[in-house]
Formats: C-alpha cells, structure tokens, sequence
C-alpha cells in the first residue's frame, strides 16, 4: 500500500496555508504524504477483499474491496468527511481508493456511486459516496454516471441486524440504462453486511449492465457497528 501521493502545484501550494494531514492520526504530514510514520507501519499490507454472492453476476459474487478498516483514526477522518462538511478528504482519499481499483486487475468503463433519497440528501447536503467516486473517476481517467436512484426511503443501516440490513434496501434503487453493457466500479465510503452493495449492483444488472464491482474506502463488521451504535444511545 503506498503511503505517498501525487500532487499538482496548486495543491502543493494550498499545503502551505492548509497543512495536509495523516488520513489516520490527523498529524501534519509532508505535502506527498497520505499517513504519518507512526500510523503507516501499523497499515493493513494488502486491501480487504470480499465476495459477495449475487446471481445476477456473471460468476454468482460480486467482488468488493476496501482500502482500511473503519477503526481508530481512519473512523474519525471518514466522519470529518461524512458529518462535518470537509469535502477536500475525498481527494487523498481517492488515491488509495485508486491504488484499490487497479489491484482488481480489470478494465473499467465508468464509476457509479450509491445514492441517496431526497430527503436525506436534503438534510446532509451532499452524498460523500458522490463525492468518492467522482474524485475516483479523476483519479482513473473515466466518466462518473449518475445512473443510481434511491427509489423509495429506507432506515439508516447501522442501527440495523443483518437480516433488517437486507430487508431495508431491498428493491430500493433503480438503475438506468446508461449502464447497459458497461463493466462498472461501484463506489460506496464504509461496507458492512454489503447488503446496499449488493441491492444497487442487482439494480445495475438488470439495466444491463455487462458486470460490476465494488470499492469502498473502509470496512468494518456489523458486531462493530452495533457497539457504535450502542455507544451513541447510552450517551444520549
């Protein structure tokens, strides 16, 4: 996993007033860095893989990875970008997000994010899904379709069991057929179950799209996320 990154001079040049910071520890950096010394010999050697099974596929899974854990310091920079309006994480981001992409060894076509309701989007302002992927579809030289709908409103995932997960988002997105006969990356922020992974890509396959996979900045498991989510409602 590289821990350096590529920089225009203008962004060199925002680093002198704006420091750029470990994705982890939030430590200063050097203007090329995407982690401190500390917070890089702790990193993962290789990105976590899954496969999902899903019949529509043309193998029967989908294939996800995701670049770090959704632990520790990774959490908190995820939130900042999530909750907190600061939209500029997407760009380092993306460039592990882009290192992920090119291990999968294929060639893609376009890159479609998960969306959001209306309502919801509404209320946050913007979709940091969105904001991934088009800085991923930069990253990668390809077009960014906004070809995923969310078709009808759904529950917030974390406060969800597994099966609760996959009833939630049944048959909420639609897919249009800008994506028929694509190979297609799919970008999401944090994986759990996969369970929204899996509903948007049955979604892209019966548009017509040719096969999809799935990337996602960090995973975590749903034992995690029901401690989090116990967490919150204990201190509230």
């Amino acid at each position: 996993m590289k821990i350096d990154r590529r920089l225009t001079l203008g962004e060199r040049l925002c680093c002198v007033v704006f420091p750029a910071r470990c994705l982890c520890c939030g430590r200063a950096v050097l203007p090329q860095r995407l982690f401190c010394d500390s917070c890089a010999g702790s990193l993962p050697e290789d990105w976590e893989n899954r496969k999902l099974y899903l019949k529509e596929a043309p193998e029967g899974v989908l294939q996800v990875k995701a670049c770090l854990p959704y632990d520790q310091g990774f959490r908190r920079t995820l939130h900042r970008l999530k909750f907190q309006e600061e939209r500029a994480l997407a760009k380092p981001i993306r460039q592990l997000m882009g290192e992920a992409a090119r291990s999968f060894g294929l060639v893609f076509q376009a890159v479609v994010w998960v969306p959001m309701s209306d309502k919801k989007l509404r209320q946050r302002g913007y979709n940091q899904s969105e904001l991934l992927a088009r800085s991923m579809a930069k990253e990668l030289n390809l077009p960014a379709l906004a070809a995923l709908e969310q078709v009808r409103e759904t529950g917030f995932q974390h406060t969800k069991s597994l099966v609760q997960r996959v009833d939630n988002v049944r048959d909420a997105y639609q897919a249009t057929h800008a994506v028929a006969g694509k190979d297609l990356l799919l970008v999401d922020d944090i994986i759990t179950t996969g369970a929204t992974l899996l509903s948007c890509t049955q979604s892209l396959y019966l548009a017509g799209a040719k096969s999809g996979c799935g990337l996602c900045a960090a995973s975590t498991s749903l034992r995690i996320v029901e401690e989090e989510s116990q967490s919150e409602k204990e201190a509230r």
